[in-house]
């Protein structure tokens, strides 16, 4: 069946239904056709799952009957948050955020580092495009946890909330390191770094190296790096 992610608050469990309207109503029902008789699987973003069937399409609005529900399927057991640089080219950055949903990325934090081409903070529009994009993603992939979205925050605030952390990775590609990702069994936390088109500055690198942040490396080729952050949560994931 197919996955769909919607708002908790139009979950009513003492009703045993769920109702979906605005843009979820008209991309259930203007885009995938879904019609009264059918099955599907809708979550809130919460890792709780509800295995339903249509029982009402109208103008407006659909109603969901509740058959089954379900806990937590699919997400991984490790919780990795990803900072990652604003690119210039907005849908290469959107791809990255796409794929590191579907991935099952549990945090995305962009960060403005020294040669960061875009330096402002993004708008409520954009904002809602990129949670829109993360929710279509969450569904694609099956996944009952609706990823987290921050807005921009700069390198020396990333450095310091992520003060004492374990497992804090960033990929540079001066690195000689391209070993597989070793864990600390000790925290289920990750912390993955992936610069911008133009790299880190020296007093970027520095300021990594003196909290303590492991660098990585993904071989001798150098990525774009929409690529090395899909790259990269791939081998996190799979540990």
């Amino acid at each position: 069946m197919e996955y769909y992610c919607i708002s908790v608050e139009k979950i009513n469990i003492e009703t045993n239904e769920i109702i979906v309207d605005g843009d979820d109503y008209r991309h259930l029902s203007k885009v995938l056709r879904k019609k009264e008789g059918d099955t599907l699987v809708i979550t809130d973003g919460k890792l709780n799952i509800y295995e339903c069937r249509i029982i009402l399409n109208d103008a407006k609005k659909i109603i969901c009957r509740i058959e089954e529900k379900k806990y937590n399927l699919y997400e991984p057991e490790i919780n990795v948050t990803l900072f990652t640089a604003p690119l210039k080219n907005i849908s290469r950055f959107e791809f990255a955020m796409e794929k590191a949903v579907e991935l099952g990325v549990k945090k995305i934090q962009p960060v403005l580092t020294e040669h960061t081409i875009v330096k402002n903070k993004f708008s409520k529009v954009k904002m809602e495009r990129f949670g829109n994009i993360i929710k279509r993603a969450t569904g694609q992939s099956q996944r009952c946890f609706l990823p987290e979205l921050e807005n921009v925050i700069s390198f020396s605030e990333m450095i310091e909330i992520t003060e004492n952390k374990k497992n804090r990775i960033v990929m540079y590609e001066f690195s000689n390191d391209n070993e597989i990702i070793l864990n600390d069994n000790s925290s289920d936390e990750y912390y993955l770094l992936i610069g911008p088109e133009g790299g880190f500055s020296k007093n970027e690198v520095n300021s990594l190296s003196e909290a303590d942040w492991t660098f990585k490396s993904l071989g001798e080729r150098k990525l774009r790096a929409e690529t090395a952050a899909i790259v990269s949560l791939f081998k996190i994931l799979q540990i």
